[in-house]
């Protein structure tokens, strides 16, 4: 397929692939190579900040990027949706973690992200409490007026609304509870989870065998669809039409399994991974400066202080944020690229899950990324995406795609077939696309380090990854030979697009950093 990147945008953005495909090792406990963050895809106003806190607290700078855009994202909130197409629009929400054991500088660094976040909750609280004084004083009046029309044997005058005080965050809650919250504060909040262990425990732990809804809200709620949460303390259920939830937490990779909790229902997959290696740091001079701080902040007040429109029943109708039509070809290469590395041969089948979640998190990534840069320039520009957007949100896209491989690599190891498969493809493409002859031609011509010994085994390997391998094609049976006169075995496998076929995700380290010079 062609390309839409422009050379020099990429340059700029030191993309090197627009695929950003990150090679695997041949060893089946050895992760995936973990690629660096690319801070400069991130929006102006936090890059500085990015770069000084990690450069200060001694961390990768993901620790304080990652939980950013979970911040950045709940400012955004309801306000905006990035318009696709008809029928397709995304929010901004950003279900983000990191993995790193103990002592890691994650608490300090997620502290520098949440900052503006607190701030602003400090200060909504403030008004609350003066709100709630105002509150007690008109009850007071209205205890004297209730009394009056009693006497005077008139109805009683409407009691005064109680406040609810406005929330940027939350942190330790139930699910009941934050629906509540979502009810009261329609444009959103993020969530924040020192330990997300601690947090998928704790889901249904009240519910009888413990499978009630919390998981089913948190699905839910990452697509900012339609949640209905029943209360033991009310009669009816509270119904919250346009959920937006940002989710940020840290979790050690010992216990990540523990996330998924052994269910297939997506949740996992709903998460952008960081999963960086660990650094060694120490003392260092390096300090925040007030100017990264302060432009971190105006860049979080601007985007709360984005107008959010109502609908006819007061729930949330968000403003939509168009394409232009550069950015839309990119970002229709991207999506199309993306579903070939899923049907290619090779491709790890636990990662279809992730990867197409990675097409709605691509969008949100744009809306972001542009958003951010609308509400930090000069007044009067545009809201809409346009094609650097696309890209900068392409160089996060290869850097989360490559960490999905090294969460799941840590939990289910390498997958043979998967390799087999990519050897394979490499195998056909060096013959057109295109293999047909006998089973034990195949084996023996066959290179890979995964193939079964015995020739039926490989037959009956390929087979079966071919059934769950859309861009591989399978056949084996008898046919007549007419040289010999007889009946011969015969094996056929073809690649279903030859040019665009195999996966170079699978490839060994040197074979993928060859690739990546080439496309340099």
């Amino acid at each position: 397929m062609r390309s839409n990147v422009p050379p020099s945008f990429a340059e700029d953005l030191g993309l090197t692939s627009i695929t950003g495909i990150t090679s695997i090792t041949s060893d089946s406990k050895e992760l995936p190579t973990a690629p660096a963050f690319p801070v400069r895809t991130m929006p102006e106003g936090s890059r500085r900040l990015i770069e000084e806190a990690a450069g200060a607290i001694g961390c990768p700078p993901e620790f304080v990027a990652l939980p950013m855009l979970s911040v950045l994202a709940s400012a955004i909130g309801n306000s905006r949706v990035l318009r696709l197409k008809g029928g397709w629009e995304e929010g901004a929400a950003i279900y983000g973690a990191i993995i790193a054991d103990p002592g890691e500088k994650k608490t300090p660094a997620l502290k520098v992200a949440l900052e503006p976040a607190k701030k602003a909750q400090a200060a909504l609280k403030q008004s609350y409490q003066r709100s709630e004084d105002e509150h007690k004083r008109e009850l007071r009046e209205y205890e004297v007026d209730k009394k009056d029309a009693a006497k005077a044997g008139e109805p009683a005058p409407p009691p005064p609304q109680e406040p609810t005080m406005e929330r940027t965050l939350v942190e330790d809650t139930t699910v009941e509870r934050l629906a509540g919250i979502q009810a009261e504060n329609p444009r959103g909040v993020v969530v924040i989870r020192d330990e997300l262990s601690g947090w998928a425990r704790a889901m249904d732990q009240y519910k009888q065998g413990g499978r009630g809804a919390d998981r089913q809200f948190w699905l839910s709620a990452w697509s900012n669809s339609y949640v209905s949460v029943d209360r033991k303390s009310q009669p009816h259920p509270l119904i919250v039409t346009r959920p937006f939830v940002s989710l940020f937490g840290a979790i050690q990779p010992g216990v990540l399994p523990e996330l998924g909790d052994g269910r297939e229902d997506g949740l996992l997959d709903r998460f952008l991974f960081a999963y960086p290696e660990a650094e060694l740091s120490g003392w260092t001079d390096a300090e925040i400066s007030e100017d990264a701080e302060s432009a971190y902040a105006s860049l979080y007040g601007k985007l709360r202080s984005l107008y959010m429109p109502r609908d006819e029943y007061g729930d949330p109708e968000p403003v939509r944020i168009h394409l232009s039509p550069g950015a839309k070809e990119v970002l229709k290469d991207v999506i199309n690229q993306l579903r070939e590395e899923m049907y290619a041969p090779g491709f790890p089948s636990r990662l279809k899950g992730p990867w197409s979640k990675l097409e709605a998190y691509f969008a949100r990534l744009i809306l972001i990324l542009a958003t951010a840069r609308a509400a930090d320039s000069y007044a009067g520009v545009a809201e809409r995406v346009e094609q650097g957007d696309v890209l900068a949100a392409v160089a996060l896209l290869d850097y989360f795609k490559g960490h999905a491989r090294r969460v799941y690599v840590g939990l289910h190891g390498q997958d043979p077939d998967a390799y087999l498969a990519a050897d394979v493809a490499e195998f056909l493409k060096e013959r057109g696309g295109v293999f047909d002859g006998q089973p034990a031609e195949l084996h023996n011509q066959l290179k890979s380090d995964y193939k079964p010994e015995r020739v039926s085994e490989l037959t009956k390997q390929l087979k079966a990854i071919a059934a769950r391998t859309p861009g591989l094609d399978f056949e084996a049976g008898e046919r007549w030979d007419k040289e010999l006169q007889n009946k011969r075995r015969f094996v056929r496998v073809s690649l279903r697009n030859a040019g665009n076929a195999g996966n170079a995700g699978n490839a060994k380290p040197s074979e993928a950093r060859e690739r990546r010079n080439g496309e340099r």
